[in-house]
């Protein structure tokens, strides 16, 4: 392990470990997607960074980013704003995992929600989910949306319309990986039977 290496702390390298891991499945692109973890006791957010090739980042390039928005490290992902909205009006959340899930777009654009009774694991990670209508990312009216629409619905994760899926997690960022990945296969499987069913 090289000295850059011996200054990352277990949020930057899970943050590293978990956008490797959204790449490998196919559930963001090269650039897309996003991950974040809330650390309580110093208020401060460790998230990925913007631009950097998901499968190349390290935990040396995670972003630092207070609650405020203000940066204490790093260039941090363009959706920081809808980080932060869900850590301050979503009790319980502490990591965050946004993902370009192709299955989930396409149940969000025929504004179907997931079965979530349909398997197992989805009955086991996921609970219930909410839809958010297409807005603009990165921007503010997105990240109160996303932020309202949890609050709300008390669900774990939100399909956004076009762009993709947000999980949270109280527990662990892996745990919100588990979210957004169950959620994909669930989304694949019902469009699989619909196709097979003729659309029903």
């Amino acid at each position: 392990m090289n000295m850059e290496q011996n200054y990352c702390n277990d949020y930057q390298r899970d943050i590293a470990s978990v956008m490797k891991l959204l790449y490998m499945r196919g559930l963001v692109q090269i650039r897309g997607g996003n991950a974040s973890i809330y650390d309580t006791e110093k208020e401060l957010v460790y998230i990925s960074p913007s631009g950097y090739p998901r499968h190349e980042i390290e935990c040396k390039d995670i972003a630092i980013i207070d609650m405020d928005g203000n940066v204490i490290k790093g260039k941090p992902s363009s959706e920081w704003r809808m980080h932060l909205e869900i850590y301050k009006n979503v009790d319980g959340a502490r990591a965050i995992v946004h993902a370009h899930s192709p299955f989930t777009i396409v149940m969000g654009e025929l504004n179907i929600k997931p079965k979530i009774e349909l398997t197992t694991e989805s009955e086991a990670r996921i609970r219930c989910v909410e839809l958010v209508p297409k807005i603009a990312p990165g921007t503010s009216k997105l990240a109160k949306a996303v932020a309202a629409a949890l609050k709300e619905s008390k669900c774990p994760a939100a399909i956004l319309k076009g762009h993709g899926v947000v999980a949270y997690s109280p527990e662990s960022i892996y745990k919100a990986l588990e979210i957004v990945e169950a959620l994909e296969d669930l989304s694949k499987i019902q469009i699989l039977l619909r196709v097979l069913r003729g659309g029903s």
